[in-house]
């Protein structure tokens, strides 16, 4: 007895079917049955006289959930006055289905793992999964597109539009897409039938950052500024790792200007690590102390970046034009013991004089200790003069390109925006990292500013370096003078560059 494929909530008429019992013997006949679950059977009599038949009805009870529903009735007959009895099957079959069109995805969701950063093609197809399309609807569909695989690859294994029965499967492949970034991605891919049913399957990868064989961690400790005479700074704990599938053994690190511990151990095993503990001597002098301290084993290394500062104490000005408390005492004070900038002659340091290109260049070439230069200059920076090694260091390390006309012009007054541009250039050259940026549409004139200065301007506003005027206005165009440098330099120095 097959009810067929019905619809989920299909009615009772079309859950209902009979069939007839005739007694064919010349003894009256005892039937018995045990009715099948899920169904409802009436009709069957305790007992049926020679030659007499009944009619049975048999019922699905409910359609409210989708299934299969095959069962077996079994019923039984001996018989008054004979020998024996008799047993026969009547089976059933009916499944229920979504109504019209609806499909299913197997699994709805998978975690595809982990991927070191620059993943091979083969790695990502070892992370391979496999998703079944099944067709639950009462109608046929064609499978038509996915949708939402930004990061996952998905193929179909027969046929992109292949069309589904009721019941019918097919699969699809899904693997990660290569070249993806060091991140979490999550992707709710969407499979469509041409009828517009959906089924949503969520795929998940992890492309963790491929490490060195050898880390440290933290890879930067900075121990800030201190004055000539501080006492001994506190230890600072670095973790090495190692992050090969082997055993490395490490020499001890060692440093000329830092203390550092002895290594907690120095054999580490595939995954291992240990600790080591740094801090700066003590009666360093002033001086900037940014260095390296390297860790060797096995062929293998890793850097610890370590920084430090010392100064000399702030004291008074010296110079007669410069009051105590004036506007750029201390600033003026700061760049002056630092032998970043000197005084004009006679004693003074006139703070209201323009800055010029030229001593812009000679104070960062100062700032990085006067390394030495090489290259070729600029036409018009004469051998010999006071900027020469300064402007050829800044043009071999991209502080400055000149101008169009290659041209350096070291005796023109240096404007906001060119200052700024210096010092960026700078900082990115000291490989200081810094995303701080400030719109430079909240200024009246931030559009006037030079196409090749606006990042810096940016930059050095967001960094409190070049602010803007009480009226509103950056003057990206306007001068500078030597107690507005000094300013700048002072809040590079102690914020930024240490």
């Amino acid at each position: 007895m097959n009810f067929g494929t019905l619809e989920k909530n299909a009615s009772s008429s079309s859950r209902t079917q009979t069939f007839t019992i005739k007694n064919n013997s010349s003894y009256t006949m005892n039937l018995s049955y045990s009715t099948p679950s899920g169904y409802t059977v009436t009709g069957i009599p305790s007992s049926l006289t020679a030659g007499s038949s009944s009619t049975v009805t048999v019922q699905l009870n409910s359609a409210s959930s989708t299934g299969n529903f095959d069962r077996r009735l079994t019923i039984t007959a001996s018989f008054t006055g004979g020998t024996g009895n008799n047993s026969f099957d009547i089976y059933l079959y009916a499944t229920v289905v979504e109504k019209g069109y609806s499909i299913t995805v197997d699994p709805t969701s998978k975690d595809l793992g982990k991927l070191k950063e620059g993943y091979t093609e083969k790695e990502a197809k070892e992370k391979e999964i496999t998703v079944t399309i099944q067709n639950k609807g009462a109608s046929n569909v064609r499978m038509s597109e996915v949708r939402g695989n930004d990061h996952f690859i998905v193929t179909a294994v027969k046929d992109d539009s292949i069309t589904l029965e009721n019941g019918d499967k097919t699969d699809y492949k899904i693997v990660p897409k290569q070249g993806l970034a060091v991140g979490t991605y999550t992707d709710t891919i969407t499979f469509q039938t041409r009828e517009s049913a959906t089924a949503a399957f969520k795929a998940t990868v992890v492309v963790e950052k491929k490490l060195a064989p050898l880390t440290v961690e933290p890879a930067t400790v900075d121990f800030g500024v201190a004055e000539e005479g501080y006492t001994a700074l506190s230890m600072k704990t670095v973790t090495v790792k190692n992050n090969t599938e082997y055993a490395i053994r490490l020499e001890q690190p060692t440093s000329y200007n830092y203390e550092v511990s002895l290594l907690t151990q120095t054999s580490l095993p595939a995954g291992g690590s240990t600790t080591f503990s740094i801090r700066p001597r003590t009666g360093l002098p002033a001086n900037a102390y940014s260095g390296v301290v390297e860790l060797w084993g096995s062929g293998e290394s890793a850097k610890l970046n370590v920084q430090f500062t010392v100064t000399r104490p702030a004291g008074p000005s010296t110079f007669s034009d410069v009051a105590a408390g004036s506007t750029f005492a201390a600033d003026i004070a700061y760049v002056s013991q630092k032998g970043l900038m000197s005084g004009v002659g006679g004693g003074r340091f006139n703070p209201g004089a323009p800055v010029t290109r030229g001593q812009l260049v000679t104070i960062l070439y100062r700032l990085e200790g006067q390394p030495a230069v090489s290259g070729a200059g600029f036409p018009d920076v004469a051998a010999g003069s006071y900027c020469e090694k300064a402007v050829k260091w800044a043009a071999a390390n991209g502080i400055t390109a000149g101008g169009k006309d290659g041209l350096f012009r070291p005796g023109d007054s240096i404007t906001r925006e060119q200052l700024a541009t210096f010092l960026f250039r700078y900082n990115n050259y000291k490989g200081y990292v810094s995303t701080k940026r400030t719109d430079l549409g909240t200024f009246s004139d931030g559009g006037t500013a030079a196409s090749y200065a606006k990042e810096a301007l940016s930059w050095a506003n967001a960094s409190g370096l070049v602010n803007g005027t009480t009226d509103g206005r950056l003057n990206p165009s306007g001068g500078a003078t030597r107690g507005q440098a000094a300013a700048i330099l002072h809040r590079f120095c102690v914020s930024i560059g240490k």
